[in-house]
């Protein structure tokens, strides 16, 4: 166990005396690979915000049915009976356009404005609630209720919070996808990184193997440089990322309070950093394992 371990501590020292004698193409390995890393984090920490942002929108169904604007108060309490008869709307609200004025004077701060008016710009609303969320019964309902006397209008609030949501989980398969694939050119950059490593060593290399030294014993070092590489590389990733959150993160959170709300970029946690860097650590390690293994297995090679 003792001489196990002192390998590897051997083997991790001329790793790390790798990245001191070859200092510039060790770092633009590590910056080549941290930057590959950084675009699926980057993205899938947009969209991980896109998708809180969805969440905290009510997306329960809502239709608003506005009255053409000679509606008149009997034909909208006629029009509200009929509204409660049909299929598929479990509450209904009405809003009489005296009240939707005096709400707007209210929230919007126009009352002198407003009250300049010679007569009353709104019309009578209803807002009601469906049974159900499904898309094809919420399109009957619309056409139902579009198709009654005095109805001039109806709008289905939740639509654009629905495709926001689906929106985001193609986003996230998206950046799942592309992870993939620049995973695969960090194994493809590290591996490369490697077999160049393995050629400037070449004859070191040979003269191990005659002596009697094993494959592992000649892999071992390589492993933990593309490990150190990748080890590097994931905390580039995650320097990059969070700098680029804490430079624009202050804007969004001025931006979303002139709108009246309170929402501010979330970056990743600590947990979620170490497993990036972990990860791709572990892939510099694979690059460099495929890379060793292929030349390794090459017609005359112990």
């Amino acid at each position: 166990m003792k001489a196990w371990l002192t390998a590897h501590i051997q083997a991790c020292e001329r790793a790390f005396m790798r990245f001191r004698f070859q200092p510039v193409s060790s770092l633009l390995s590590v910056a080549v690979i941290g930057i590959a890393i950084t675009l699926p984090l980057g993205l899938y920490l947009l969209f991980a915000n896109i998708t809180a942002a969805a969440s905290r929108v009510n997306t329960d169904p809502d239709v608003n049915v506005y009255l053409a604007l000679n509606a008149t108060d009997q034909e909208a309490r006629e029009l509200e009976k009929r509204l409660k008869q049909i299929d598929g709307v479990s509450q209904v609200k009405f809003v009489s356009r005296e009240t939707a004025l005096a709400e707007m004077k209210r929230v919007a701060n126009l009352a002198d404005l407003l009250t300049g008016l010679e007569s009353n710009p709104l019309p009578h609303a209803f807002s009601l609630r469906p049974a159900s969320s499904n898309p094809e019964t919420l399109t009957v309902l619309r056409k139902n209720i579009a198709a009654l006397p005095k109805v001039e209008h109806v709008v289905m609030d939740f639509e654009w919070a629905q495709k926001l949501k689906r929106f985001a989980t193609f986003a996230e398969r998206l950046v799942m996808l592309l992870g993939i694939v620049l995973a695969s050119a960090v194994v493809f950059v590290t591996g490369n990184t490697i077999r160049l490593q393995i050629l400037t060593q070449k004859d070191e290399i040979e003269v191990s193997q005659l002596i009697g030294a094993t494959r592992r014993f000649i892999r071992r070092p390589f492993l933990y440089f593309g490990a150190v590489q990748g080890f590097f590389a994931g905390l580039v990733a995650i320097a990059v990322v969070s700098g680029i959150v804490a430079w624009i993160g202050s804007e969004v959170q001025a931006l979303t309070v002139s709108y009246g709300s309170e929402f501010a970029l979330q970056s990743h946690s600590a947990g979620q950093a170490l497993g990036v860097v972990a990860l791709s650590a572990l892939l510099g390690w694979l690059g460099a394992l495929i890379s060793v293994s292929l030349y390794l297995r090459q017609p005359g090679r112990l």
